[in-house]
């Protein structure tokens, strides 16, 4: 792209877990993909998405930032205890066998505003989880786990950059 005003990049909502939690959630992504014969994801890289956006306007970033810092939300604890695979994406994750009324609302807040600017929004159920494991060859038996404690607090806009080893992810902004 030759004008910064037609380049995009690949965003999105979601929750990041605290650097203990995804150190921990690594070593669980290492063993699973052994186990379902894909590709673990990076601890860095581990995340859960609350709402999808793709390839977006560098230059009208501002409008997500202003969704974002409109976002009200309570705090509230997840408890990760579930393991699982979608076997047609190819991908193993960890999950919440129950999901936080105050992550649903957020999920909720984002879908309307995002909609409101024109984004389409997913029509299936939030399944709030993690893809611990890509290019998954076999399926992953769905399992209970832990539960691992986690407790959110805030939202990030992340980027997605796609390179040659997998797509590296990096948080624009938190609110």
């Amino acid at each position: 792209m030759t004008s910064t005003s037609r380049a995009v990049t690949r965003v999105f909502f979601a929750l990041v877990p605290p650097v203990p939690l995804r150190l921990t959630l690594g070593e669980l992504a290492r063993g699973v993909a052994q186990r379902a014969h894909g590709r673990p994801v990076p601890a860095d890289n581990l995340h859960a998405t609350l709402a999808f956006i793709g390839a977006w306007p560098v230059s009208a970033l501002a409008q997500l930032y202003a969704i974002g810092a409109q976002l009200d939300a309570a705090p509230s604890r997840v408890a990760l205890d579930v393991l699982g695979s979608f076997r047609r994406a190819g991908v193993a994750w960890i999950g919440a066998s129950v999901v936080p009324v105050e992550v649903l609302e957020v999920v909720g807040k984002l879908g309307d505003a995002l909609s409101g600017i024109g984004v389409a929004q997913d029509e299936r159920p939030f399944r709030l989880h993690l893809t611990l494991a890509r290019k998954c060859r076999d399926a992953f038996p769905q399992q209970t786990i832990g539960p691992f404690a986690w407790d959110v607090g805030d939202v990030a806009l992340m980027r997605s950059d796609t390179r040659p080893e997998g797509a590296r992810y990096a948080v624009l902004a938190r609110w």
